[in-house]
């Protein structure tokens, strides 16, 4: 009984880079979000020092928004007794 022979290494390995470099290019991701209002900035997910948390805290992303008075408006700082994390 013969062992069926099929391409050689060297030819799948070309065949595999040839495939590969035909496929299409991915496209890019949508363009960011719009800010929900003109006064409102975006801060990224994020690790903050807090008290009682040597590590810091994970703050995930949010907006911020400024009242007319130049006041911070935005979600409650993260814990340090909750583990929460990316």
């Amino acid at each position: 009984m013969g062992v069926p022979l099929g391409p050689t290494t060297t030819q799948r390995a070309v065949d595999q880079m040839n495939s590969m470099s035909m496929r299409g290019v991915p496209t890019p991701p949508p363009a960011a979000r719009p800010a929900p209002r003109p006064d409102a900035v975006w801060v990224p997910d994020r690790w903050v020092s807090a008290p009682g948390a040597p590590a810091g805290v994970f703050e995930p992303g949010h907006w911020v928004q400024y009242t007319p008075e130049g006041q911070r408006v935005a979600p409650p700082p993260p814990r340090p007794d909750v583990i929460e994390g990316p």
